[in-house]
């Protein structure tokens, strides 16, 4: 690629990430600790849950302290041609901007799309740059690293909006657990609801369109999965999505998925499933045993990477909150215990507890979610699961997250808390 068209594209870029757009929703990252160190710092997550805006949050930071800053966004089409080449032409670029009395900060935006950028990237390191990159694949962000910049990096995993977040968009005050009054909750409950309709893409809840949520799906299958992987089974791999978010919070077999998707291999379907969770587009929970063997045999179950798609992309003919309910507090769980194993329990007899954290090498907490238990059979076997759990693995409490209920029940030697998932979400102090 020409230097001149690179260094127009580059001054473009800088024009569009200059400055913090007014309806930007602070996140809740402590953006000093990503730069205080020298390191690479990697923000990789779903397509469309803000990794840009934090990059510009992070730049404006360095902007006060009179920094030189320089962004490329690599999924510009007109970079397609660019080669390795063109890297000693950014760095030249960076010092006739600026000179060369400072060294360049670098923003690299979807940097998935630079040709060999790991050793380019490990370079600018070497000479004293700090530098920042976000992607949208778990795979480019994570294997290929490994071997490339191990030790010099720090990964920054960022998802759609928590409910935390979500409340600050809409401008709801969130109040100290003690203190929380009828009025208060009843407001929270309200805001809890579109939130389970509407997830947490920024956008999506920004402008209150759901149709938005269905392009962003779309683009992340054409993009991140067909045409990085050049696949050729396109429809099959449309089918095998659409299933898989009709069917979110369930366990899947791959006869069954073979059977509903018309792929022929198994082995097809279990690269395809890889690739969604590599792109955050589904995530899976494996059973959990202490037999390594047993855990890989059973059933895994899948959720979907935001709950926006079960309305946009599943079939679903009712409004299955507790699908949803479910779903959102897998997502919930999967940003809070970091750090933690995510597994559910399923007994020899049927048994079952949605979810339980662990830390090596023990389960520490095992949580059922049921959005009504007004009906007592339901009532039954959610109480009946999460005893199991709580007996198999030594534990004294466990909880039941539902939409509204409470409840407090000593039951065969056990603590059950029942209490609404949006205040286990908002005050995980209080519910350890």
């Amino acid at each position: 690629m020409d230097k001149a068209q690179l260094m127009d594209v580059i001054l473009q870029h800088q024009e569009i990430f200059a400055g913090i757009p007014e309806d930007t929703i602070e996140r809740d990252i402590d953006l000093q600790r990503y730069m205080r160190g020298k390191e690479i710092v990697i923000i990789t997550g779903i397509r469309r849950s803000g990794k840009s805006t934090v990059l510009k949050l992070i730049a404006d930071q360095y902007q006060q302290r009179d920094e030189f800053i320089l962004f490329i966004n690599f999924e510009d089409i007109r970079l397609l041609d660019m080669t390795t080449e063109n890297y000693h032409d950014i760095e030249n670029i960076a010092i006739e901007l600026f000179s060369s009395r400072k060294k360049t900060v670098f923003f690299f935006d979807e940097i998935q799309y630079a040709p060999q950028w790991e050793r380019w990237v490990n370079n600018l390191h070497f000479k004293g740059h700090k530098v920042f990159v976000t992607g949208s694949n778990a795979k480019i962000l994570g294997g290929e690293i490994a071997t490339s910049l191990t030790g010099r990096n720090v990964v920054l995993d960022l998802h759609p909006f928590s409910l935390r977040e979500f409340l600050r968009l809409r401008e709801i005050e969130i109040p100290d657990g003690q203190l929380l009054t009828s009025d208060r909750s009843a407001e929270i409950v309200h805001y809890f609801k579109e939130y389970l309709e509407y997830g947490g893409f920024p956008e999506v809840v920004k402008e209150e369109d759901m149709e938005l949520s269905g392009y962003y799906f779309n683009d992340i299958l054409k993009k991140d999965i067909e045409a990085r992987y050049m696949l050729r089974e396109q429809a099959g791999l449309a089918r095998l999505a659409t299933y898989l978010a009709s069917n979110a919070t369930s366990k899947f077999s791959y006869s069954t998925l073979k059977n509903v998707t018309g792929l022929k291999s198994t082995n097809t379907i279990s690269q395809y499933i890889r690739y969604f969770r590599d792109a955050y587009l589904f995530y899976t929970l494996p059973a959990f045993h202490y037999s390594l063997n047993k855990q890989i045999q059973a059933s895994k179950k899948v959720y979907a990477g935001d709950n926006s798609f079960l309305n946009t992309v599943s079939f679903c003919f009712s409004e299955n909150t507790g699908q949803k309910l479910e779903n959102l507090v897998f997502l919930y769980l999967l940003q809070a215990k970091k750090g933690y194993s995510l597994f559910y329990h399923q007994n020899a007899s049927g048994k079952e507890c949605d979810f339980l954290i662990m830390k090596e090498p023990a389960v520490l907490s095992a949580i059922q979610v049921s959005a009504d238990l007004q009906n007592s059979e339901t009532r039954k076997r959610e109480i009946t699961g999460l005893l199991d759990a709580l007996h198999e693995y030594d534990l004294a409490l466990g909880y039941i997250l539902t939409m509204d209920s409470y409840g407090h029940e000593q039951i065969q030697g056990k603590e059950i808390i029942i209490i609404p998932a949006w205040k286990y979400m908002l005050y995980p102090d209080l519910y350890p």
